[in-house]
């Protein structure tokens, strides 16, 4: 689970981890979703989506990458199945279409995030529990140096450094910045406790008709 912390200390390491509506009192809604993909290995994946288009869910490539079944699980209990339409290896992030009921999809955010800026994440229910939202804090914007999903090649992605503790488990959770989303978590740092890393959203997805277009099942590549 992701927990805040507010030290700022520079890590250099990390390791890929295993808008929406106000209700009436005020608080953002983010439809999120829990995901379990099979088909890798004898363990399910787990990882965490957010829908940002009708029946649209972004999360992180390297939870659906090679999957021959990938389960989604809303915050208010339904359940059904997944498809993947778009992956990026490089950027390690993916988008699904599912018709499971996935409540009001979130606006993105157009804005680079700021350093200091205060965020949020929502996590969705899981062991019993309900769907928690929990506070971030952006430490920087930064150009990330890594290899793809698979180690093969190195790459840049464009993204932030978050303030937060990133268990197994949150790969794909949208951070949440005045109330859009501007990116998702996809690593967390091995020499920090308190350090993780979100990638910026492709083009593709942040166009209305592009994304519009996203319909069509494609290969999800080999497992990572």
């Amino acid at each position: 689970m992701i927990r805040r912390r507010s030290a700022l200390v520079a890590v250099v390491v990390t390791t890929a981890l295993g808008c929406g509506h106000t209700d009436g009192d005020g608080t953002l809604t983010v439809p999120v979703v829990d995901i379990r993909t099979t088909g890798c290995g004898p363990r399910t994946r787990i990882g965490v989506g957010t829908a940002i288009d009708d029946g649209l869910i972004v999360t992180a490539a390297h939870v659906v990458a090679g999957a021959d079944r990938i389960e989604v699980t809303s915050s208010d209990g339904s359940h059904g199945v997944a498809t993947v339409v778009y992956i990026d290896d490089d950027l390690d992030v993916a988008a699904l279409r599912t018709g499971v009921e996935l409540g009001d999809p979130i606006v993105l955010r157009a804005e680079p995030v700021r350093a200091g800026t205060a965020g949020s994440v929502t996590l969705p229910a899981r062991g019993g529990r309900d769907a928690t939202m929990v506070g971030v804090d952006i430490v920087r914007p930064v150009t990330i140096r890594t290899t793809d999903i698979y180690g093969d090649d190195e790459v840049e992605r464009h993204g932030f450094e978050v303030a937060a503790t990133v268990d197994p488990g949150d790969s794909g959770a949208m951070v949440m910045v005045g109330g859009r989303g501007a990116g998702i978590i996809w690593a967390r740092s091995t020499v920090a406790d308190d350090r993780a890393w979100a990638v910026d959203l492709p083009d593709i997805l942040r166009d209305p008709a592009s994304r519009d277009a996203l319909t069509d099942e494609i290969d999800s590549g080999p497992c990572p």
